[in-house]
């Protein structure tokens, strides 16, 4: 079976253009913000945690697009925040930094809006998300790589985003991937939809009713669909965890931590075409006990821990896979679960901050060992490419 690579590199580029719209607004707006972790906590938490379901709201009515609505909505609130910011901090978009507003009435209208757009940019971002999930596991019959693809464009855009908002006069650029993005996804939708089926399987509407033509993924163990279901999401959490917690004196450069999450993106992608060449439970045991002594001992030392970064990233796929093996009709919610993991792994960071590096080492490899030790207890061995 070979890889949709068409589908797969084109939401990997909108998930790298939705991340990186996100990400220029969020730096450029409130990166100076006395309470940057509070604007995290609320982007993360109205972002990841509806995927569940917006998910299922789209497997129930199969004929909804959310791509497309998705990137109307995230255009119209990066608009909203970008334009208020603008008008009332006296400053034009493309130079953006808020300074002090005049007065209370002038904040209060600020929060508005921002929160207004907020709103707005979280829930197209979480649309377009379960969009990328739905079309990518649908096209990949059975297959990781896929699905690996496009979130593995997520981390590529979170830097990007950063970085651009750095500079002055580049505003429009976001905007413009945005766009695009939305070009890509409707010209997917329709390909996915409407393209015709010689051999039996699904075409229009009926390419995403998932409760007549279930995901053909299987790569879960037979064991009870709770049981693996709270063990990949524990694994995910724990990713989650360690993917903040990982020591990284070395990162004090905006190159280095360009290349901190290029790897983590790269992890991403070759975890779910290696899956499949290999098997997911063999991919993700050894990627995540490999990653344990790089971990412990790169902290200063660049290379080695951007290699534990990519080969704890690479169960990513893996765990997404697991879940879609076991809720065939909602990979939807399966992809939502994901992001409620990823969700909750990060909020003892925000909230508490990182323990001190003893403690977080043993953290690390402790938490490591028991996720490989749930890969393997929960996935089966079967390898889908071999080609």
């Amino acid at each position: 079976m070979r890889i949709d690579w068409k589908t797969g590199l084109g939401y990997c580029f909108v998930h790298f253009s939705v991340e990186v719209l996100c990400f220029f607004l969020l730096y450029k707006i409130f990166g100076g913000f006395m309470l940057w972790w509070a604007i995290c906590v609320a982007f993360d938490t109205l972002a990841f945690v509806p995927q569940a379901l917006f998910g299922a709201l789209c497997e129930k009515y199969p004929g909804f697009r959310p791509g497309l609505t998705g990137g109307i909505l995230i255009t119209s609130g990066a608009l909203i925040m970008l334009l208020s910011a603008a008008v009332m901090t006296g400053k034009l978009p493309g130079g953006l930094m808020p300074g002090d507003i005049d007065s209370i009435a002038d904040m209060s209208r600020f929060i508005v809006f921002q929160m207004a757009g907020l709103i707005l940019l979280t829930t197209g971002n979480a649309l377009i998300h379960v969009s990328g999930a739905l079309v990518t596991l649908r096209v990949s019959e059975g297959r990781l790589s896929e699905s690996a693809l496009f979130v593995g464009g997520g981390s590529f855009g979170v830097i990007t985003g950063r970085l651009l908002a750095g500079t002055s006069g580049m505003a429009w650029l976001p905007f413009l991937l945005i766009a695009a993005a939305t070009a890509v996804m409707v010209v997917t939708d329709r390909r996915v939809r409407h393209t015709a089926q010689a051999d039996g399987k699904p075409s229009g509407p009926s390419v995403f009713d998932f409760d007549a033509f279930p995901c053909a993924h299987d790569i879960a163990a037979p064991r009870p669909a709770w049981l693996v279901i709270t063990v990949l999401f524990a694994v995910v959490a724990v990713r989650a965890y360690i993917g903040y917690g990982i020591p990284t004196a070395w990162n004090k450069t905006s190159l280095q931590t360009l290349f901190l999450f290029l790897f983590m993106g790269i992890g991403k992608i070759l975890g779910g075409i290696l899956s499949d060449l290999f098997g997911a439970r063999k991919l993700g045991i050894i990627s995540c006990l490999l990653a344990v002594p790089l971990l412990l001992v790169s902290d200063n030392i660049m290379w080695l821990s951007l290699i534990a970064v990519a080969l704890f990233s690479m169960t990513m796929a893996v765990t997404l896979g697991g879940l879609g093996s076991v809720l065939k009709n909602h990979p939807g919610v399966a992809f939502g679960i994901t992001t409620i993991a990823l969700w909750l792994g990060s909020m003892p960071v925000f909230l508490f901050g990182i323990p001190e590096q003893t403690v977080c080492n043993i953290l690390i490899a402790s938490m490591s060992v028991l996720a490989a030790a749930g890969l393997f207890f929960v996935l089966n061995k079967r390898v889908i490419v071999r080609k």
